[in-house]
């Protein structure tokens, strides 16, 4: 009973957190916006933004709200296990089964939430411009792709544990670490299961960036656009992949609707980011994370009474890996994501300023104000929010840095 008393506050503490940061920001939006940034919505466009915010914030916090009943019902009660004595096989055949079952409850429950996100309040706003059917495709990609990571995480767990016993911690650990750096070379490999990407066709605006990257002494293999139009009208650029698969990606809406200078100063804000190295320090930390999740896993196959308070005759590695996503999970990485935070924010300082260093400060400054109008984006968040959760300084935090390093540079 203790066991299952603790997973229900660790189910509410989290969901606790999640509704005070949503209390916060909703108190937030009463205030005027700060000086730096009060130009870049009308005053009906910021009327329509916060009515958009209001409109996900509640629909983030019924979504919530369910899931934590959902759960709650689930783990204050001997469900999994009375799922998993019903169902045929042996013991790898009925885990695999009972995961698939879990992962696919999960996926039905939060689609009537995705749909009212991304075909409602994003449509309703001018967002959105994905299909029913591509909606859907979307969601049927997402709960096979989960379904698969999280069956090899359990097959491979069990396997190793039966192999290894308590030293398995290593080997799995190994074997995470090695898929973590796969994902990171090959980010974009998996983004096209999603978007098609295509090479940025020759012309004024390609030399330009290329160019860029040769004056900083790099080569770059190539400059591609994703085709984000076909769901959204939201606006990005980003740097993934690591080594020779690094890639730099722009929006084709960024491409179709900005400036060539204020693509260039977007870019060369990315090309900060490849020289500082930024996305192999992301993949160190996340490595740091999955050694903080494989910790909890061995802790799981070293306590067999986690197990057994929920009905299970022994330990059982596929209860240990619904635990830890659905209960675990979501309060430790807020935690571990604080500090991770808090890095990216220094990240996006140093990019800008390689930015405005290159002297496209003032068109950086012009784009980051069309993104956060494009995008919607809050202008004015709490300050305790931006602490824990932002990995972007705040859009008037970005201007000032910009301005004052321009100010020294003209010193």
């Amino acid at each position: 009973m203790t066991v299952r008393i603790c997973f229900l506050i660790l189910i509410w503490a989290d969901l606790a957190y999640d509704l005070t940061m949503r209390a916060l920001q909703a108190k937030r939006k009463k205030l005027p916006l700060p000086e730096n940034v009060a130009d870049i919505y009308e005053p009906d466009a910021y009327a329509s933004w916060r009515e958009y915010s209001a409109e996900k914030s509640k629909l983030g916090a019924v979504e919530k709200i369910f899931d934590a009943l959902v759960l709650t019902a689930l783990f204050a009660s001997p469900a999994f296990s009375l799922l998993y004595s019903r169902l045929p096989g042996g013991e790898v055949s009925k885990s695999l089964l009972l995961l698939v079952l879990f992962t696919a409850l999960t996926s039905v429950l939060t689609l009537p939430f995705d749909w009212i996100r991304v075909m409602w309040i994003e449509a309703k706003y001018g967002f959105s411009k994905s299909s029913a059917k591509t909606f859907l495709g979307d969601e049927l990609k997402d709960f096979i792709l989960n379904a698969v990571l999280n069956a090899a995480l359990f097959l491979f767990t069990y396997y190793m544990y039966r192999a290894f016993g308590s030293r398995f911690f290593w080997f799995v650990y190994a074997g995470a670490a090695l898929f973590v750096l796969v994902f990171s070379m090959l980010a974009t490999s998996f983004q096209r299961l999603y978007n098609k990407f295509t090479v940025l066709e020759d012309g004024e605006l390609r030399n330009t960036l290329t160019g860029l990257f040769k004056t900083s002494g790099y080569e770059l293999e190539n400059i591609y656009v994703m085709d984000a139009s076909r769901r959204t009208t939201k606006v990005n650029a980003f740097c993934s992949g690591l080594g020779r698969f690094k890639k730099i990606v722009l929006y084709d809406n960024l491409v179709n609707r900005y400036t060539p200078r204020e693509i260039t100063a977007v870019f060369s804000h990315e090309l900060g980011h490849y020289k500082r190295r930024d996305t192999l320090k992301n993949t160190v930390y996340t490595l740091f994370l999955m050694g903080v999740v494989t910790a909890v896993i061995a802790w799981f196959a070293a306590t067999p009474a986690l197990s057994t308070a929920y009905g299970f005759e022994e330990m059982s590695i596929v209860f240990g890996v619904i635990a830890l996503q659905a209960v675990f999970l979501p309060p430790l990485f807020t935690l571990l994501m604080i500090p991770r935070a808090a890095m990216a924010r220094r990240f996006e300082y140093k990019a800008d300023a390689e930015a405005a260093k290159l002297g496209y400060g003032e068109e950086l400054i012009s784009a980051l104000k069309k993104l956060s109008r494009d995008n919607f984006s809050d202008l004015n968040p709490h300050p305790a929010v931006v602490l824990i959760e932002y990995d972007h300084p705040t859009v008037g935090q970005r201007i000032d840095a910009i301005r004052k390093r321009e100010a020294e540079h003209d010193l």
